[in-house]
């Protein structure tokens, strides 16, 4: 009987202790194996080793917050001498899943490669003229070879004088209407394999899947096309030309305004924008604290040592926002304005002889002609000239000028005192260029891609062709 009651006592006390010990299990460290604080942590290292790419874990409902799991608050207590990672609190904020780059950066170069747009065999709108605007170029080597930019149909290239031509778009975006506007283009003297030409439209962003307009880069001669903007404040580009030693720098005359669209009130600024390794990357070189008011129609090189560059700012709808004539040296680096007494006219049109002494201007409706004979200092003005449209200065003879008023062209050959006709054309001339390697041989053109050629420094003139019915037409 003593020892019965004796198991029964140590059996009591036995229990009490195991009811002690299960009551005070949470202060002690580890859990038990098979408690709620345990699966938690099981969960967790799970979410862990899944995030940190080893072998993935079952799937589980984690506290943790990972990109793939919406998180799941749970108060799991303290359990800071654990260990393991503690999980996240309720509280904690759901970390940021950032989007692909693609999804967020829009390209600021781009060269399509859909099919080519055929045609049109017309105008594509009814206030296109088929201007060729300032995009005529000649070869600077080879005065047989001349390339035209068009409205609305990417290029047209010659490699005979303008006897045959050969269309070009690859590379190029089109819009619903056509090929965005061309107007200018350059060769790269010490390589001419490269090609630079500036498009436009309306103002508007230079970069993004619906850009078509701004600068494109050809370097196999103008076969194929790259949009080359990025850097751009706009993408409405209006003028380019090269270095004459360094392919890789290239100044850009970039047009400011508002859009023509609905729905964007932004003012897109305009500037001289520079590059230094080949229409890469564009950096805008200040000139005025309004520079991007302006618009930087021409961009005139003259050969020194380092290179010069002319070009005229100017706001057609506020002409007091003019900055007037600029010249940059180093090829753009710096700039400085000069000719104050023509800074608020109109002047759309101007040429510099190759030793930058000699400036043309033409001054839109006031047809009488501008000129100087000192880089600027000093101006004159002649009423004996009828100016009103393109002015071309010949590489070899500073008093020799080829000029326009609509549809007739003229020829000075003392400097813009007098002058005679040598040509009257159907319509409005929007180019003059001479060949830099054969100054005798001058190409013009008049709006419906009409070219015409001298061989005698503009003295007589030829027609070469209808581009609109001897090449659109003929290769859609």
């Amino acid at each position: 009987m003593i020892l019965t009651r004796f198991a029964i006592f140590i059996a009591v006390v036995g229990l009490v202790f195991a009811l002690a010990c299960q009551a005070g299990s949470s202060a002690i460290d580890s859990p038990a194996p098979n408690s709620a604080a345990t699966k938690i942590i099981e969960a967790t290292q799970a979410a862990a080793t899944e995030t940190t790419g080893a072998t993935k874990a079952a799937p589980v409902r984690s506290t943790v917050a990972v990109p793939t799991t919406e998180p799941q608050p749970t108060n799991v207590g303290s359990a800071a001498s654990s260990p393991v990672p503690r999980p996240e609190v309720a509280d904690s904020p759901p970390p940021t899943i950032t989007p692909e780059p693609s999804a967020v950066t829009e390209s600021c170069t781009s060269s399509y490669s859909g099919s080519i747009i055929s045609g049109p065999s017309e105008p594509a709108r009814p206030h296109d003229n088929d201007s060729v605007f300032r995009s005529l170029t000649v070869h600077p080597t080879n005065p047989d070879i001349v390339a035209l930019g068009t409205e609305r149909n990417g290029f047209l290239w010659s490699y005979d004088g303008g006897e045959t031509w050969t269309r070009y778009r690859k590379g190029l975006v089109p819009k619903d209407w056509g090929y965005s506007e061309v107007w200018d283009m350059d060769f790269a003297p010490s390589n001419p394999q490269l090609v630079m030409a500036a498009t436009l439209g309306s103002p508007g962003p230079a970069s993004g899947s619906e850009v078509a307009e701004g600068l494109y880069r050809s370097t196999d001669g103008g076969e194929s096309w790259m949009l080359m903007n990025c850097g751009f404040s706009t993408s409405r580009s209006v003028s380019v030309r090269f270095d004459p030693l360094n392919p890789d720098v290239v100044v850009v005359g970039l047009e400011g305004g508002l859009p023509s669209y609905t729905g964007d009130n932004r003012y897109y600024e305009g500037g001289i924008f520079r590059t230094e390794d080949g229409g890469e990357n564009w950096q805008k070189v200040v000139v005025a604290p309004d520079d991007g008011r302006n618009g930087y129609w021409l961009l005139r090189v003259v050969e020194t040592s380092p290179a010069e560059i002319i070009t005229f700012g100017m706001n057609y709808n506020d002409l007091s926002e003019n900055l007037g004539f600029m010249r940059g040296t180093d090829m753009g680096s710096s700039w400085e304005l000069f000719a104050p007494e023509l800074r608020n006219k109109f002047i759309d049109n101007f040429d510099v002889s190759a030793d930058g002494q000699s400036i043309y201007v033409s001054v839109r409706d006031e047809y009488s002609g501008w000129y100087s004979k000192d880089g600027g200092v000093t101006w004159s003005e002649s009423q004996a000239v009828q100016v009103n449209g393109p002015i071309a200065v010949s590489p070899s003879d500073a008093n020799l000028v080829v000029f326009s008023s609509f549809s007739h062209l003229s020829r000075s050959t003392d400097g813009f005192k007098t002058s005679q006709s040598v040509l009257s054309t159907p319509n409005t001339i929007r180019e003059i260029v001479f060949s830099r390697s054969h100054p005798n041989m001058v190409y013009a053109e008049a709006d419906g891609y009409i070219l015409y050629r001298s061989d005698d420094a503009g003295l007589t003139w030829r027609q070469l062709i209808n581009g609109r019915d001897d090449v659109l037409t003929v290769q859609p």
